[in-house]
């Protein structure tokens, strides 16, 4: 089964074992602006056929994030959202896994690593695939 996330060009899964994957985003070739998804007009400085294509990670640091304890059909809680910063630059709103769903788990400034991962089963029982970042256990550094 095909991918909604990998037609639509958010993702690319690693073709041999030495690979990472990494996500599709976008820069502005004039303004320097990094973003998740490619977005067709740069959203900074406003000019048209200015974003190129670029890789994303497959590292990223921890920004913010929060336990959530009322999800939507088909995530049960508690699971974990956050926002990573690429460090290529762009911020990905993300689910977060590796780690227990609380509070303490993770430090804001430790670095996630993407993965590509079931994010959970459709009515029919396929799974549905996408990106998650995990917890390398590294602080950032920088």
């Amino acid at each position: 089964m095909v991918d909604l996330a990998i037609k639509k060009g958010l993702i690319r899964i690693p073709e041999s074992p030495g690979e990472k994957p990494y996500l599709i985003g976008g820069r502005c070739s004039t303004c320097g602006y990094t973003c998740f998804p490619k977005k067709e007009v740069c959203v900074r400085c406003r000019r048209n056929d200015t974003m190129e294509e670029i890789k994303l990670g497959p590292y990223a640091i921890l920004e913010t994030f929060a336990v959530m304890q009322v999800g939507p059909p088909g995530f049960p809680p508690p699971y974990i959202m956050g926002y990573v910063r690429t460090k290529e630059g762009a911020v990905v709103f993300t689910l977060i896994t590796g780690c227990e769903a609380r509070d303490d788990a993770l430090e804001l400034g430790e670095e996630m690593e993407l993965i590509i991962d079931k994010i959970r089963e459709d009515p029919e029982g396929n799974y549905l695939i996408g990106w998650k970042f995990r917890p390398t256990g590294n602080k950032n550094t920088s």
